[in-house]
């Protein structure tokens, strides 16, 4: 997938956001189905509690997944990718399942596309992503992160009323209008993780 070979070309690979990590893009279509294939997640969280390591096992989350994403070769352009987000769920449950199982008090979500300009009916799609995984997620301490630039006000309000999190990660280097949305009002008993480390400098 990252290099090709003779008869398959390799898959986009571009930036990660405005810094210089790069990541494969996912290629999507109507037709495509998603299958636990990698446990990954559930492997290294086994693999350091073994070591008496407790980890927060960290999940790129279905919203900026599909954002992220492009039509795959020979559909459309103006193919929805959001119209795949009931299927997405399902697969999450799994892992999440998973998790629980393996101990995992904690899980993160990081949802970077929520500091772009999104519409309403994308915020909409957002939280009811959330709300299908909710039950799935209670007894766990749900944390989302945003990152790399101020989240927009009503993003910032979707945000912070969804139910099933417990905690709300942005990022107050790059996010001073962000911090003063916080000051204008943050939910009673959840929790705020400051971004005050600067992501693009690998030597931080």
């Amino acid at each position: 997938m990252a290099r090709g070979n003779a008869s398959v070309p390799a898959m986009e690979m571009t930036k990660w956001f405005d810094t210089n990590y790069h990541f494969i893009v996912p290629e999507l279509g109507p037709d495509v189905k998603f299958t636990y294939a990698s446990h990954k997640a559930v492997n290294e969280y086994k693999e350091a509690k073994a070591l008496g390591v407790d980890t927060v096992p960290v999940l790129v989350g279905p919203f900026t997944f599909l954002s992220l994403s492009k039509p795959a070769k020979g559909v459309e352009k103006t193919f929805p990718k959001l119209s795949l987000l009931d299927k997405i769920p399902p697969v999450y449950k799994e892992v999440i399942a998973d998790l629980k199982a393996a101990g995992a008090s904690a899980i993160q979500f990081d949802e970077p596309v929520l500091v772009m300009d999104l519409e309403s009916h994308q915020l909409e799609a957002f939280a009811n992503a959330y709300s299908e995984l909710e039950s799935s997620l209670a007894g766990l301490h749900v944390i989302i992160e945003t990152y790399f630039a101020d989240v927009p006000q009503e993003a910032y309000k979707t945000l912070t009323s969804l139910n099933a999190v417990s905690g709300f990660g942005f990022d107050l280097v790059r996010g001073a209008k962000t911090l003063d949305l916080i000051k204008g009002g943050f939910p009673a008993g959840k929790f705020l993780y400051a971004g005050v480390v600067d992501g693009r400098n690998i030597w931080a």
